[in-house]
């Protein structure tokens, strides 16, 4: 079915189940599966073509338009699963702040629209670290790994496993504390 106007928001979700396909209003298609991540820019029209029914998970952010939005044909952002392997990834410094083990990240950013959003996908191995007052919102979705959040606040901690959505506010202060090598799928917004 064809999209409404120009979408007022960016959209992102991740695929669990089922397959479609959006087209861009130039005609370029783009199919996408299970473990795909699809972005839909502030301003993205087009054509849905929902293959087989689909399961996913999504934040849909409304910000300022971007300069990308200034120029106009929106092209959807489709990004395989495959593109989340190691060899594709950033290699982060060692952390110098690791209260237990040495905890080694590595991350790539699939989508960057300027200060308002970014996406991307993070890994890290087993090791204890805190976090002080972030600086954006972060949404992320566990692919991969089991580790605690602990809040510096109030000292509450939460279990996370592949399947978890987390929201880390602005401001949020606290440990993470790595059980099994991590893989998250994120969303960070001002």
């Amino acid at each position: 079915w064809p999209s409404p106007p120009p979408g007022a928001t960016t959209e992102v979700f991740y695929v669990f189940e089922g397959h479609a396909c959006v087209t861009d209003t130039d005609g370029v298609s783009h199919y996408f599966g299970p473990g795909d991540l699809v972005i839909l820019p502030k301003g993205w029209s087009g054509r849905w073509d929902v293959l087989q029914d689909i399961h996913k998970v999504w934040v849909v952010h409304d910000h300022p338009d971007t300069e990308e939005q200034q120029r106009g044909n929106i092209k959807a952002v489709i990004e395989h699963y495959h593109g989340s392997g190691p060899q594709y990834l950033q290699q982060a410094p060692s952390r110098t702040n690791a209260s237990h083990g040495t905890p080694q990240s590595a991350s790539r950013t699939v989508y960057d629209a300027g200060p308002t959003t970014e996406v991307g996908y993070w890994t890290c191995t087993p090791g204890s670290f805190p976090v002080s007052e972030r600086s954006t919102t972060e949404f992320f979705h566990v692919l991969e790994g089991v580790f605690f959040l602990t809040n510096a606040v109030d000292g509450t901690a939460r279990r996370c496993i592949p399947g978890d959505t987390v929201v880390l506010p602005k401001g949020w202060s606290g440990y993470w504390d790595i059980i099994e090598p991590v893989k998250k799928l994120w969303v960070t917004v001002e």
